[in-house]
C-alpha cells in the first residue's frame, strides 16, 4: 500500500481515537453525579460472626411512594424521635415517623447535606457555602452565605450544635487526601472562627457530634476519632485501621459518621463494611450494633463520596438504629434482637 493509500486509514483510525475519547470524557462527567461508586469490590459481611450483633436489620424507610427520596443526603433526629431527613435533589426536609410515616415536608432554599436539632427545637442546615437556622416548623430564620472564598465552594459534611456555638466540617476536593475545616459560629451564624484546619475527610466528608462540653471529628482518613473542645484543642484521638479486629475501623476511610446515644454512648457508621459498632467516649469498644444491606466495598474510587455517607441515629430507648444507604436512598432501620 502507498502513502496517498495509506493517510485516509491513519485519518480514520485518529478520529476514531478522538472521538472514543470524546464519548469517555462525557461519560467520565456525566457519572461525576451519579450515587454509584465506580470502584465497587464487593465482599462479603466483615468476620464478625463470633461477635453477636444487639441489633438486626428491618423494613427500610423509603420503599414507599410517600417516603420515596430523590437524593437523600443525611438525617438526623428530633427531640420527638422524628426523623429529619434531607433531599438534595428536591430542596426538602421531611419529617418522618419511626415507623415511616412522613408528618411533615419542609422547603428550603439551597439543597441541605448537613443538619442538626438543637435542645429547643432549632435546627441548622448546611449546604455548598451555605448555612441557615430554621425554627422548629422549618421556617427559615436566617440564612448565611460564605463571605470566604475558601468556603464559597465547600460543601457542609458535618453541623452540629453545643451550648451556644454551631460547628460546621467544610470539605474540599473528592478523593482520600481531601482536606476538611471546622468553623465555629455562634447560634445567630455570626462570629466565624476557624477551631481546625486540614482534618483529612475523604471525599469532603467529615462528621462532627458534640458531648459535655467537648466535639468529637470522625477524622476517617486517618482512621480516627479526634476528641477536642470548641477552641479545637485536642483533647485525645484514638482508632486505628485494622481490617480483622472489630474494635479497629477497615474498608477505605473509617469512621465515617458519629452519633451519640442517649446513655452517652457513641456509635461509629463504617462505610463500605455497612457496620455499626458502639464505643466509650474515650475509644472503649463495647460491642457490635449489627450491619445494614448496603453494598459493600473495601477501596476508594473517584465516586467514594457516592457510597461514604452512612449518617446514623439511634432512638431514645435504643431499641432502633436508623442508618443511611446513600447510593440507594434509603433510611436502613435496625431494630433490637431478641434474645
Amino acid at each position: 500500500m502507498n502513502l496517498t493509500r495509506k493517510i485516509p486509514l491513519i485519518l480514520l483510525v485518529l478520529f476514531s481515537a478522538i472521538a472514543l475519547s470524546l464519548g469517555l470524557a462525557r461519560t467520565f462527567v456525566a457519572r461525576a453525579d451519579e450515587k454509584q461508586p465506580d470502584h465497587i469490590v464487593n465482599i462479603p459481611a466483615p468476620n464478625d460472626s463470633s461477635e453477636p450483633a444487639s441489633h438486626k436489620e428491618v423494613k427500610s424507610i423509603g420503599e414507599t411512594k410517600a417516603t420515596r427520596f430523590e437524593n437523600l443526603t443525611t438525617f438526623c433526629m428530633n427531640r420527638e424521635g422524628n426523623l429529619l431527613a434531607c433531599d438534595a435533589k428536591t430542596n426538602e426536609i421531611k419529617t418522618i415517623s419511626p415507623d415511616g410515616k412522613v408528618l411533615a415536608t419542609w422547603d428550603v432554599p439551597f439543597a441541605p447535606y448537613a443538619i442538626v436539632v438543637c435542645p429547643d427545637g432549632e435546627i441548622y442546615i448546611g449546604g455548598v457555602g451555605v448555612i441557615a437556622r430554621l425554627d422548629s416548623k422549618g421556617r427559615v430564620l436566617k440564612t448565611r452565605y460564605s463571605e470566604s472564598d475558601q468556603f464559597k465552594g465547600a460543601r457542609a459534611s458535618g453541623i452540629e450544635v453545643m451550648g451556644d456555638d454551631i460547628f460546621v466540617c467544610y470539605g474540599s476536593g473528592r478523593s482520600v487526601r481531601s482536606l476538611s475545616d471546622v468553623v465555629r459560629f455562634n447560634r445567630d451564624l455570626e462570629e466565624p472562627v476557624v477551631i481546625m484546619e486540614e482534618a483529612r475527610g475523604c471525599c469532603q466528608r467529615l462528621d462532627i457530634v458534640a458531648k459535655d462540653g467537648f466535639v468529637y471529628i470522625a477524622e476517617n482518613a486517618r482512621h480516627r476519632v479526634v476528641k477536642c473542645d470548641r477552641d479545637g484543642n485536642i483533647i485525645t484521638r484514638w482508632g486505628q485501621k485494622d481490617p480483622k479486629d472489630i474494635e479497629g475501623f477497615g474498608s477505605c476511610c473509617n469512621p465515617m459518621n458519629l452519633c451519640f446515644g442517649s446513655d452517652g454512648t457513641l456509635y461509629t457508621a463504617e462505610s463500605g463494611l455497612a457496620r455499626i459498632k458502639r464505643y466509650t467516649p474515650d475509644g472503649k469498644y463495647l460491642g457490635l450494633v449489627g450491619h445494614v444491606g448496603t453494598e459493600r466495598f473495601i477501596k476508594a474510587g473517584r465516586q467514594a463520596a457516592s457510597c461514604s455517607n452512612i449518617a446514623v441515629a439511634v432512638s431514645k430507648d435504643k431499641s432502633r438504629v436508623y442508618v443511611m444507604d446513600y447510593s440507594n436512598n434509603l433510611i436502613r432501620v435496625l431494630a433490637k434482637a431478641e434474645n
